[in-house]
């Protein structure tokens, strides 16, 4: 639910199989950060690896947080463009498992 001031917030996991190599993940990951820099509705991204010490992380590894300003503008604009499509062509052989969560942004009173 939105509430005033929020951001649509769109997580993605990757878990790579094994056998793909870090050349290969790096040069996805460079083309996932281009993407979200090519395609106007995305406001921000940001990514990092996992670095949890509680071993829940279930394989996924990359994690990346796509900022949008309306479900329109992901839904719209950013799902079917077609630099997202081949990402997502080009990101099926090389992944084991996706986990997308998406979420509207709220925050406690006492977060700046």
């Amino acid at each position: 639910m939105r509430n005033p001031g929020s951001w649509l917030r769109h997580i993605v996991l990757f878990a790579f199989k094994e056998e793909v190599g870090q050349e290969a993940i790096e040069q996805l990951h460079t083309s996932f950060v281009e993407l979200a820099a090519l395609i106007p509705a995305v406001q921000h991204v940001e990514w990092g690896l996992n670095d949890s010490p509680e071993n829940f992380h279930q394989g996924f590894t990359h994690c990346y947080l796509l900022t949008f300003a309306s479900e329109e503008d992901r839904d719209k604009s950013y799902s079917p463009h077609p630099l997202h499509q081949a990402f997502v062509r080009n990101l099926q052989p090389l992944v084991e498992k996706v986990l997308v969560v998406d979420y509207w942004s709220n925050a406690s009173p006492h977060s700046e």
